[in-house]
């Protein structure tokens, strides 16, 4: 988000050079975030966002392959450990848009990482790159588990068209992760992702400060640990309830229908 530092070019270089312990091409990386920023809580631009989300009429109206296949993505191994392994080590190398963003940065970030691995290496033997590989594997499992308890609670945000209000999706679509201030350090305040999604520009460092300040104008959603791990259960998004459902809710008699027998 260009936020860090004052300087254009030193948040660049750090974004750059950060890539190759992060695993994430820069310039592709952020095209993609900043996507997902500007269509918060769009169900017409779901492409840009992290998790797809379906609703239950789009569940309903699916053949059952396509329901099995949503199931399986859905599901908690590979939601938390499958696919951010699959995205970090295999997806990153070629992310989406990459062609739009440049060859070059892909390029210069996978040649960054292999580098970073050679040097660690060349220092430490087999043994400290396999140290790496496993904590980069357990960042990117943590990452993503953080990343999908920060917009699928139950009480989250999704509108469609002019319905939709950025504000609104911000404030509303994104929850404030309430463990404690060594959890807020070790993310970067993360936790308060609502205000970060009102407005990117404030620092990481300064978010959880601004949250405070103005807490007697946010209305968080709040999610203790039980409740981050309870929004596994989340799977669909009820247009009518206005809230994520298990995928239970979507075999329930559609409300007005006639029974076979009628």
């Amino acid at each position: 988000h260009l936020s860090y530092f004052a300087s254009h070019r030193v948040n660049v270089a750090c974004g750059v050079l950060l890539g190759a312990v992060t695993l994430n091409p820069y310039f592709a990386m952020r095209y993609n975030h900043n996507r997902h920023h500007a269509y918060i809580g769009d169900l017409d631009r779901m492409e840009a966002h992290e998790v797809l989300t379906w609703t239950v009429a789009q569940y309903r109206a699916a053949p059952w392959w396509a329901r099995a296949g949503y199931r399986i993505y859905r599901s908690a191994p590979v939601i938390f450990v499958l696919g951010p392994l699959f995205i970090l080590f295999l997806r990153y190398r070629w992310p989406k848009n990459a062609a739009r963003t440049g060859l070059a940065d892909i390029a210069v970030q996978n040649g960054l990482m292999l580098a970073f691995w050679g040097g660690v290496w060349s220092v430490g033997g087999a043994g400290a790159l396999a140290f790496l590989l496993m904590a980069s594997a357990v960042t990117a499992c943590v990452g993503v588990a953080i990343v999908y308890v920060g917009h699928n609670h139950e009480e989250t945000y999704w509108a469609s068209g002019p319905d939709r209000d950025f504000d609104e999706a911000a404030l509303k679509g994104s929850s404030v992760i309430d463990l404690g201030p060594v959890f807020d350090f070790l993310t970067f305040n993360f936790a308060y992702h609502d205000l970060h999604h009102l407005n990117h520009r404030i620092p990481a460092y300064r978010l959880r400060a601004c949250h405070r300040a103005l807490s007697d104008h946010l209305s968080p959603t709040r999610l203790g640990l039980w409740q981050a791990l309870g929004c596994i259960r989340w799977k669909l998004w009820d247009e009518e309830a206005g809230r994520m459902v298990p995928f239970s809710a979507a075999r329930r008699p559609v409300p007005g229908a006639l029974h076979p027998a009628e």
